[in-house]
């Protein structure tokens, strides 16, 4: 069977999605191709039960663990299949099951369930295949008792102790939702901390809250094996070996592997590379024209939201053509739904000292539990907002939000990056009282009371080091509560 099409996007994910539903309601003719579920990852096995799990932990708690598994499910495959009956009925719009490879510029073969092969054509092709988890072999555990964000929603019970191998998001949301639900949770992990992508001070809050909420942190600790017999998990930590007891289910979230493999990039000869992905422009062209690749399969893009913001940009480039294509890449933020939440935008640390002499950066800190009436009245524990600024000019390059609601309030500063609002202008912002958004206007105040009575050695400070290059031998260090920075020699 051979059909043509306007666009073909292969991956019915978040991305895949925008694409499919923005062509189409534009009069395109468009397939989508997708070899499991609909809605991808965020609404099988990420985002969607992930938060129904953290809201229905919070709400039911240790009442009714196993209700709150199959409420998770309930959810999850309700929208599922909502999403499902939706997109396939949509005008325009042609939804095909099965697997997915290029055999040219512009054919696809998509492999069906029922058996046989279908190719499709189309002047454009957006590959939109996203990431599953990454795995580990742990000699002598079981395949029943691991567990991936792909499996963990499955589960009819609550485990009695579950191990996390992984300090990342996603191990990080998973520890505090079973600890309320009743598990005993233990977190292993390599590194010397968790959340090793933020902030030492946001990773410390969350490494407080959980210890506070009875979970056991073991870092710079590696995986052994695994005595089914006894459920004891073998450990090294710090050289030392040690063993975890009763532990029925081990869930392994170390990272994410894009899915390219099969797809016929070889052939087609799209540039990618295992580690980084697909190589693209910032609205998704790869070096191939009229192929396009959006979400986890590029270098740029890990979450739902940059699929989506990344998906409208390949519709304007394919719908629009005559647009100028010079905007960049917008900043993406990004949120941990832990307790508290932890929200960032901008920069990375790494990527602002290769860029800018740390002379040039003002930090600013304000506490949430101190410095705001909200954070009192509602005995807040944890909580902060850490605005790294560039000095006299009030640009923002990086922000880090620990507390309630993070992920709601880090939009404002995503907005003040992309377009160009600095901290003078944050600082005529009038905010609700009392709430966790006023420490935004407090760090405004901050910077103009640190900027302004001292404007004139400010200037000079700004023009000495504004086209400096950075210090090669030097790194940023901040106290935690102040703006004041030093170069530090690496080692110290």
């Amino acid at each position: 069977m051979h059909d043509q099409f306007h666009t073909i996007v292969i991956g019915a994910g978040s991305g895949g999605l925008t694409v499919a539903v923005g062509l189409s309601s534009l009069g395109k003719s468009v397939a989508v191709l997708e070899a499991l579920h609909v809605g991808g990852d965020c609404t099988n096995v990420g985002c969607v039960p992930s938060k129904t799990l953290i809201h229905q932990a919070d709400v039911r708690g240790m009442l009714d663990p196993e209700g709150v598994l199959a409420e998770v499910r309930r959810k999850r495959d309700a929208l599922r299949e909502k999403e499902t009956h939706e997109f396939g009925a949509l005008p325009n719009l042609s939804l095909i099951f099965g697997r997915a490879r290029l055999v040219s510029r512009t054919q696809v073969a998509v492999t069906l369930p029922e058996g046989g092969e279908r190719v499709l054509t189309a002047e454009n092709i957006v590959l939109a295949t996203g990431a599953r988890p990454r795995t580990l072999v742990i000699p002598g555990l079981p395949e029943q008792r691991m567990l991936t964000n792909e499996t963990v929603f499955e589960l009819p019970v609550v485990p009695h102790h579950l191990a996390i191998i992984g300090g990342g998001v996603i191990g990080v949301e998973l520890a505090f939702a079973f600890r309320k639900l009743g598990s005993r949770v233990t977190m292993l992990d390599s590194s010397p901390r968790l959340l090793t992508r933020h902030l030492s001070e946001a990773a410390e809050a969350i490494e407080a809250s959980l210890v506070a909420k009875g979970a056991a942190l073991h870092f710079k600790t590696s995986v052994q094996g695994y005595d089914e017999a006894t459920q004891a998990l073998q450990i090294e930590r710090n050289g030392t070996a040690a063993t975890l007891h009763d532990v029925d289910y081990v869930l392994v979230a170390v990272g994410r592997q894009r899915n390219l493999d099969g797809l016929g990039l070889e052939e087609v000869g799209v540039t990618f590379d295992l580690r980084n992905g697909i190589a693209t422009d910032s609205y998704g062209r790869t070096n191939v024209p009229g192929i396009y690749a959006i979400g986890d399969v590029t270098t740029t893009s890990a979450f739902t939201h940059s699929a989506n913001a990344q998906g409208r940009r390949v519709v304007q480039r394919i719908a629009f053509p005559w647009l100028p294509a010079t905007i960049p890449e917008p900043f993406y933020p990004s949120a941990t739904f832990a307790d508290p939440e932890v929200a960032t935008a901008g920069m990375s640390q790494r990527d602002l000292a290769a860029r800018y002499h740390p002379a040039l950066i003002k930090r600013i800190r304000v506490d949430l539990v101190t410095q705001t009436d909200r954070g009192y009245t509602d005995d807040l524990q944890h909580g902060f907002i850490i605005v790294d600024a560039m000095r006299l000019t009030g640009k923002i390059l990086s922000v880090t939000i620990v507390g309630p609601r993070a992920s709601e309030m880090i939009s404002l500063f995503t907005l003040a990056m992309q377009e160009g609002i600095s901290l003078y202008r944050l600082y005529r912002v009038v905010y609700p009282y009392p709430t966790f958004s006023s420490g935004i206007q407090k760090v405004a105040d901050a910077f103009m009371r640190e900027t302004l009575p001292k404007l004139r050695g400010e200037l000079v400070t700004y023009l000495r080091y504004r086209w400096a290059r950075p210090a090669r031998v030097a790194e940023i260090t901040y106290s935690p509560r102040s703006s004041v920075q030093r170069p530090v020699p690496r080692g110290e």
